[in-house]
């Protein structure tokens, strides 16, 4: 699965999963089924104009119709946050590279691309070559579809638990890389021999290095809180 490092507006790198092709196939298959239910209920509302029971002017029913069909994701993503109904079920949304929520600019740059996107594929082929979970709307905006659903988690391989309700103590943890924090508990619980004093005190003074900073905390705890932080801030 490809992957996106999205910059936060601390300058620190969060990795996001790409949407994959067929995530993003569903959650727009889910949205057309809406807007097909949408046009049922509208036909419906026509054919009792027919027997003159509702009576709609023909402009009025046109506009209620198209306009939905033309700016449904369009007004979904920007009133959801980068989310449709059909993006919402599959758990995926649009993301701005620089980490911040896309402006209006983008969105409507997003939409303007769209018919395009449309147009034979193009934008699945796109999305397919890129790797970045962008079609041409996405490269022209700046933005990707990343996805939201949890996979195999590093908590679920940790040894210590991470309440609910935990507080980190230290921010700069997301900075550490996956390969990272899977070394921490490495360390941590896969050295049981008689230097494992040294090898957590030398883990402890490289991972403050790393994340620029100082404590008084005992190496192994130290490391442990590192770890939750990283859990709890990345959602891992």
């Amino acid at each position: 699965m490809d992957a996106i490092r999205i910059d936060t507006a601390q300058n620190v790198g969060v990795d996001h999963e790409v949407a994959s092709l067929g995530e993003r196939g569903l959650a727009w298959f889910f949205d057309r089924l809406i807007l097909a239910g949408w046009l049922i209920a509208v036909l419906f509302l026509v054919s009792l104009g027919d027997f003159g029971l509702v009576l709609i002017p023909w402009w009025v029913t046109m506009v209620v119709a198209l306009l939905p069909l033309m700016l449904y994701d369009f007004i979904c993503e920007v009133t959801m946050n980068g989310q449709s109904i059909g993006k919402r079920a599959r758990k995926i949304k649009v993301a701005r590279l620089d980490g911040g929520r896309p402006t209006l600019g983008q969105y409507i740059m997003r939409q303007v691309l769209r018919p395009i996107d449309g147009f034979s594929y193009l934008g699945a082929i796109v999305i397919l070559v890129n790797g970045k979970g962008q079609r041409l709307g996405d490269l022209a905006a700046g933005t990707c579809v990343v996805s939201l659903r949890k996979r195999t988690s590093l908590n679920d391989t940790l040894l210590v638990e991470v309440e609910p309700t935990h507080v980190p103590l230290y921010p700069e943890a997301v900075r550490l890389t996956d390969a990272q924090a899977q070394l921490i508990k490495e360390v941590l619980y896969g050295n049981r021999g008689d230097n494992r004093s040294h090898i957590l005190l030398q883990a402890a003074e490289k991972v403050q290095v790393i994340l620029n900073v100082r404590t008084d905390q005992r190496p192994q705890d130290f490391l442990i809180r590192v770890l939750k932080d990283y859990v709890t801030l990345t959602g891992k």
